[in-house]
């Protein structure tokens, strides 16, 4: 009854870790619009900074060029680490489904 029990919790935790997993890779993709807000604002002030003749107009393109290239490249890497670990997660509990069937 003891090892019941403890399957039981064992697939309890995991369902719940699913579940906040999915609901953290949803969240995340469902920020989507601030990254972009973020680029048009950069844009924006690229365009502001070459209309108005800003002496360092292009040292402020290339660091906001920088700033949103790290940030995209951060944000896909964060995306991927949330997909990683629900894909092992769901492996995880096929193959205690597995073990529980064949024995």
């Amino acid at each position: 009854m003891n090892s019941t029990y403890n399957h039981l919790e064992n697939t309890k935790k995991e369902e719940g870790q699913k579940e906040l997993l999915e609901r953290n890779l949803e969240t995340h993709r469902n920020r989507r619009w601030v990254i972009n807000s973020i680029y048009a604002m950069f844009l924006l002030i690229v365009i502001l900074c070459f209309y108005f003749d800003v002496p360092q107009a292009a040292i402020i393109t290339i660091i906001l060029f920088c700033i949103c290239t790290t940030s995209e490249i951060l944000y896909r890497a964060l995306d991927k680490k949330i997909e990683l670990r629900l894909k092992r997660v769901k492996q995880e509990k096929r193959k205690i489904i597995f073990k529980g069937n064949k024995l």
